[in-house]
């Protein structure tokens, strides 16, 4: 793994290099190492001139690791020495490296960005400009956390934890509560807090979580055929037929997926029931199911982990995955199962006492 040396003067001038490849050609930049009327340092003040003349002035902080504590330290940084300011000028945050959520935390807020990498977003009213370029998805210099994604059963087990329970809590506090070890929770909580999706205090506690954001996060690297055995039958008599069998059954079980979130925020008739299950072959048995590679509307799957089972629901005569696994096995899912995810995530968003610990 490669250590971070990357300094600010290194970030300022290479960042200054991409906005100046990406100007039109009869635009300048003037990079200058300080704000020349104010009484506090900046990292760099760029000042980009149209072919009129009129410029606009971009006061830079850079940031060689970008957290969403740090982000809002740097804005707040900025946006003291902007009014301390005679000029006119506006907020750029410059990185060796902007993820995805780190650039829709900045474009939310209206602030321009940009990384060594090429990744750049820059948009001022007097004079008009916008520029945006992409430049690398990944970070190309990670840092000296080991984990980078967020597959596999611990890193599972720990996004629920997350989720599940509101913050504040310590570290050895929740893996004390969801038998969740501290070591794997505290390096899923250091990957999230890098994608700016929760914040830690000094003592490294967990204060501020956005749920819908990790889950969708947990969407990128969790893939339920390949994170989890599945295999796929047919229920000859329909959904409906299934869902009494299920109300009736004596093993343990957790529907997932479009079933499960019909009962919660119906949208459409459920086509394909997902359904997690300790042995999927004696299931399917006790249920009347034809196996079927083709045309199958029943899959039944042996989890990554029990977890699936925590914090289930009964509704409909049914038992329920928890929401927080119904709406990541939406949104990695086919057809329109992402725009059912997206529902939920809004029930949720409306039902948060329903839901969270």
């Amino acid at each position: 793994m490669v250590t971070r040396q990357i300094t600010d003067n290194q970030i300022i001038r290479r960042s200054a290099d991409v906005i100046e490849r990406c100007l039109p050609a009869d635009w300048s930049l003037d990079v200058l190492r300080d704000f020349p009327d104010g009484p506090r340092r900046s990292d760099a003040v760029l000042t980009l001139t149209a072919p009129g003349g009129e410029s606009v002035s971009f006061v830079a902080e850079s940031k060689t690791s970008i957290t969403s504590r740090s982000l809002d330290g740097a804005l707040r940084q900025v946006a003291a020495l902007i009014a301390e300011s005679a000029d006119n000028a506006l907020p750029l945050i410059a990185a060796d490296f902007i993820g995805r959520q780190a650039k829709q935390f900045l474009q939310e807020r209206g602030v321009s960005y940009v990384d060594m990498t090429g990744n750049l977003r820059l948009s001022a009213t007097r004079p008009g400009l916008f520029i945006e370029a992409t430049g690398a998805t990944r970070d190309p210099r990670p840092s000296a956390e080991p984990l980078q994604s967020l597959r596999g059963r611990g890193a599972g087990r720990a996004i629920r934890a997350i989720v599940d329970i509101r913050p504040p809590f310590g570290v050895r506090e929740l893996a004390a509560r969801t038998e969740v070890s501290a070591a794997t929770l505290s390096r899923v909580i250091g990957l999230l807090e890098r994608d700016a999706l929760l914040d830690t205090d000094e003592r490294g506690a967990v204060i501020n979580v956005d749920w819908s954001g990790i889950i969708r996060r947990w969407s990128q690297d969790y893939e339920l055929r390949r994170s989890n055995s599945v295999l796929t039958y047919l229920e000859p008599r329909g959904l409906s037929a299934l869902a009494e069998k299920l109300g009736q059954a004596t093993f343990r079980y957790a529907a997932t997926a479009s079933l499960a979130a019909q009962r919660f925020a119906p949208i459409a008739p459920t086509r394909q029931a997902v359904v997690y299950v300790d042995d999927a072959i004696d299931a399917a048995k006790r249920l009347g199911l034809q196996p079927a590679d083709v045309g199958a509307n029943v899959l039944l799957v042996e989890p990554y982990d029990v977890v699936v089972f925590d914090r289930v629901v009964e509704r409909d005569g049914l038992t329920l995955a928890a929401p927080t696994q119904i709406a990541v096995d939406l949104l990695i899912g086919p057809g329109r199962e992402p725009s059912e995810g997206a529902e939920l995530l809004d029930w949720m968003r409306r039902n948060e006492d329903a839901w969270r610990a």
